[in-house]
């Protein structure tokens, strides 16, 4: 099951970076190398979480059982949800400089 999490945060996360980074938009590109570091640091997870050995005799309970199922079951997405915490903060006040533009423009006051 973390397995399966990690991977959809690391699509989650390639997605956000290639976007933050090839697109035009509000967000200063440098967020795009903090959403990079944070691709790398989940892959390495991933991997060591299909590297690692399984024991199938012992049971444990509990979503994390190694440093890396917690990097990337529970440090990652948090990372990446104040990332785009970020992200959304760029773009809307992006948004709200550009309804005051356009309030000006068409010569209309705003309370």
């Amino acid at each position: 099951m973390a397995a399966g999490l990690a991977l959809f945060e690391l699509v989650i996360l390639c997605f956000l970076t290639l976007t933050l980074a090839l697109l035009d938009t509000p967000v200063p590109r440098a967020w795009a190398l903090a959403g990079a570091a944070l691709v790398v640091v989940q892959t390495f997870a991933v991997h060591s979480m299909s590297v690692a050995p399984f024991e199938p005799a012992t049971r444990q309970s509990g979503l994390v059982h190694s440093v890396a199922e917690g990097v990337a079951v529970l440090a990652v997405p948090a990372l990446t949800a104040a990332l785009l915490v970020v992200v959304f903060f760029h773009l809307a006040r992006a948004y709200a400089e550009a309804r005051v533009r356009l309030d000006r423009a068409l010569g209309r006051d705003r309370l």
